[in-house]
C-alpha cells in the first residue's frame, strides 16, 4: 500500500514537472529561443570531433562482437548527422553544403538501419559507412587546405 501512494505522488510530481516545464518553453522571451543558430566551434574543431564519432562507427561496425553494438552505431551515427547539420553552415559554397547534407542524410540512413538490431542488414550498414567515408574524402580533396589554413589564421 504505501509503495503504491509513493509511486503515485512520484507520479503526480512527475506529470507536474512536466506541465511545468512545458508551459515554461511556450511562454520563452523573445530573443532566447527565436536566435538563428549559429556554430561555436572552429571547422577544424568540428572536422576532429566528427573524425572521432567517425573512427567509433567504424569500431562498431567491425567488432561484431560489441556488446550493445547496434546501439552503439545508431548513437554515434546520429551524433554524426548532427554535427553534418552543424557543418552545412560553415560555408556559403553549396558543394560543400551539399557535401554536409549528404553526410546528414548518410548518418541518419546508417542509423535507422542499426535501429533495427538484429534485424539490421549488415551489408547494408557496410555500405552506408563506406558512402560517409567518401562524402567526406570528396568534401575534404576540395576544402582541407582552404578550412586548415582559415582556422591558423584565426588563431
Amino acid at each position: 500500500m504505501v509503495r503504491k501512494l509513493t509511486l503515485s505522488i512520484c507520479l503526480l510530481i512527475g506529470c507536474v514537472w512536466c506541465f511545468a516545464l512545458v508551459s515554461r518553453v511556450d511562454s520563452a522571451p523573445p530573443g532566447e529561443a527565436g536566435d538563428s543558430f549559429k556554430p561555436v566551434a572552429s571547422v577544424h574543431g568540428l572536422m576532429n570531433g566528427q573524425g572521432l564519432v567517425f573512427k567509433n562507427i567504424n569500431m562498431a561496425l567491425s567488432n561484431k562482437r560489441m556488446p550493445e553494438r547496434h546501439e552503439r552505431v545508431e548513437a554515434f551515427a546520429e551524433v554524426l548527422a548532427e554535427l553534418a547539420n552543424v557543418n552545412t553552415l560553415n560555408s556559403e559554397e553549396s558543394d560543400y553544403r551539399k557535401w554536409a547534407g549528404q553526410l546528414r542524410s548518410t548518418s541518419m540512413e546508417l542509423a535507422r538501419e542499426a535501429e533495427k538490431e538484429d534485424g539490421a542488414d549488415e551489408q547494408k550498414m557496410q555500405q552506408l559507412f563506406e558512402q560517409l567515408k567518401s562524402t567526406c574524402q570528396a568534401c575534404h580533396d576540395v576544402y582541407q587546405d582552404k578550412h586548415e589554413g582559415h582556422d591558423e589564421d584565426d588563431d
